[in-house]
């Protein structure tokens, strides 16, 4: 396994060089092994600059979206199924210009907003993630659904409905992306999603169970670290929170205070000492 953590501890945009080499130059002296991007504003990323960086300090990239409002697979405006696909496709490209492999997240529905679902607009959404699987593929970009909690989205909360969707999709380059704080909201039981998932999990978020540092909480690590094994789980576990979420997350209404995160790189080296120390 490899270990990542995601960029907006420090920030949500590279375009400034120098500060963008210091919290690429933070995250490889603390021992990871990937960044991970949010583009959910492709205009706030600089690809030459990440590019620049993840050579020059040996470091992996992984991206995570969650569509905008307008970008909608289960629409009956087509103009809104084109922009998802557009949206989805323009990520795909600035992955491959990154040398990104991995681009996750709530990628089947706009992100924060209640979907009215029938067999029709789930037919709209599985054509579409197909065929979107096959592009990403030519470009070596392997995508990843997020079941989320039924406070972000109504389409794919738990394992079982990605596994569902992903068997409807019946794509070589779909996979899960797990996350350990919706699944202590939405699964009876963590571990058995985990192991239920198997080998369509293609990419793991760790969260204690209030987005603070892992083991802080009551999130079960040992035995998640067990299953992760037990399954031969050799992707990234990345550590996704949020220092600034009024300014990042405002879509998912979460406004807890700073001091879940009051310094991220003592939070970001607490988590992987914690996260190590089960390998």
């Amino acid at each position: 396994m490899k270990f990542g953590v995601f960029l907006n501890l420090w920030d949500s945009k590279i375009l400034d060089e120098e500060k963008a080499e210091e919290i690429f130059k933070v995250v490889s002296e603390i021992g990871y092994d990937d960044i991970e991007i949010l583009l959910n504003n492709p205009a706030d990323i600089d690809s030459r600059l990440v590019k620049k960086l993840s050579k020059k300090f040996n470091m992996d990239i992984t991206t995570t979206i969650a569509l905008p409002a307008k970008a909608n697979f289960m629409s009956e405006k087509e103009e809104e199924r084109e922009y998802a696909e557009n949206f989805l496709k323009n990520c795909i490209k600035i992955n491959s210009s990154i040398g990104s492999s991995v681009l996750g997240g709530v990628i089947y529905a706009p992100w924060g907003k209640a979907i009215t679902q029938n067999p029709k607009m789930l037919n709209f959404l599985v054509k579409d993630l197909r065929d979107i699987s096959k592009y990403a593929k030519m470009f070596g970009v392997k995508l990843c659904i997020e079941p989320v909690n039924r406070f972000e989205s109504n389409v794919v909360n738990t394992v079982d409905e990605g596994l569902s969707l992903i068997e409807k999709i019946n794509s070589d380059n779909i996979f899960l992306l797990l996350d350990t704080f919706h699944m202590n909201i939405e699964e009876k039981d963590i571990l058995l999603a985990i192991k239920k998932a198997g080998v369509k999990i293609g990419h793991f978020h760790t969260n204690e169970n209030d987005r603070g540092i892992p083991g802080t909480g009551h999130i079960p690590w040992r035995e998640i670290m067990l299953s992760l094994k037990e399954i031969n789980y050799s992707g990234y576990l990345v550590f996704e929170a949020f220092r600034a979420p009024k300014k990042v997350l405002r879509a998912a209404s979460i406004w807890r205070p700073i001091e879940l995160i009051p310094d991220p790189n003592r939070a970001s080296q607490e988590s992987l000492n914690f996260l190590k120390s089960f390998l």
